[in-house]
């Protein structure tokens, strides 16, 4: 059995660099512009993954590329592993650009559908259902969902951006190493698929628009192409980067 991997990216309007970066499976992409793209992968399981550069921190797509050029040679992923990846950006990084921080989704798939995913951050992961339906799998580190959990804010209200600020990244600085891991198992059967993304996906499209273009399209190249060219017609727009794993 293989693994199609679609992907695609897009830089920010307001940024000059891309502070997402990704990794299909088979290289790092950084790209300011990247056309939706499929591989296929002939391997007993695949490891790929989003990470995003936090912008308010310096040099943020240092941190990013860091982390997937990491994934690129994990064998394994679990917390273990991250953990020591964020020691070993403090070893390059947190003399000379202290701070740099970064989101990170990860996912090991196997070709008995088994599965699992990591998350520190907002970027996520979602299991797109044979009749398109998105399932989210990552659970968002931000203020507002730890208020959610502790009921201090409801799921129906609406709330400033300053909520939706990260309460977890991972970051260049030997004392922020007790960041919260967000850890899933799945199953994946027969016509399903799963995601993963930068907020430069879901800020901007909502679950039932992004519904409808799955039920639309028919291939997951079409698919992204049609988020991206929807996310550019945004007066402002954030860096874009998505990646769709499914079993053939």
């Amino acid at each position: 059995m293989t693994f199609q991997l679609t992907f695609c990216q897009k830089v920010g309007n307001k940024h000059k660099k891309n502070q997402d970066a990704l990794f299909n499976g088979k290289a790092v992409y950084q790209w300011q512009y990247k056309n939706a793209e499929s591989d296929i992968l002939d391997e007993n399981k695949v490891i790929f993954g989003v990470a995003d550069g936090v912008s308010h921190s310096p040099q943020s797509q240092l941190a990013s590329r860091f982390l997937m050029e990491q994934l690129s040679k994990c064998q394994a992923l679990n917390s273990t592993w991250l953990r020591t990846t964020q020691f070993a950006l403090c070893e390059k990084y947190a003399a000379s650009h202290f701070g740099i921080s970064s989101t990170f989704v990860g996912c090991e798939l196997h070709v008995n559908g088994k599965g699992k995913i990591l998350n520190v951050g907002d970027s996520r992961a979602y299991k797109i259902t044979a009749n398109g339906e998105w399932q989210q799998l990552s659970e968002d580190h931000t203020v507002l969902n730890e208020m959610k959990m502790q009921g201090l804010a409801q799921d129906t209200a609406e709330y400033a951006s300053i909520y939706r600020a990260l309460s977890d990244c991972i970051i260049a600085d030997v004392e922020a190493a007790d960041f919260r891991i967000y850890f899933a198992e799945f199953q994946l059967e027969k016509g399903e698929s799963i995601l993963l993304c930068s907020d430069g996906l879901y800020d901007y499209l909502k679950p039932k628009e992004l519904e409808m273009i799955w039920q639309r399209y028919s291939s997951n190249a079409e698919r992204l192409q049609i988020c991206r060219k929807s996310v550019k017609k945004h007066r402002l727009y954030d860096d874009f980067s998505a990646v769709i794993c499914e079993i053939l």
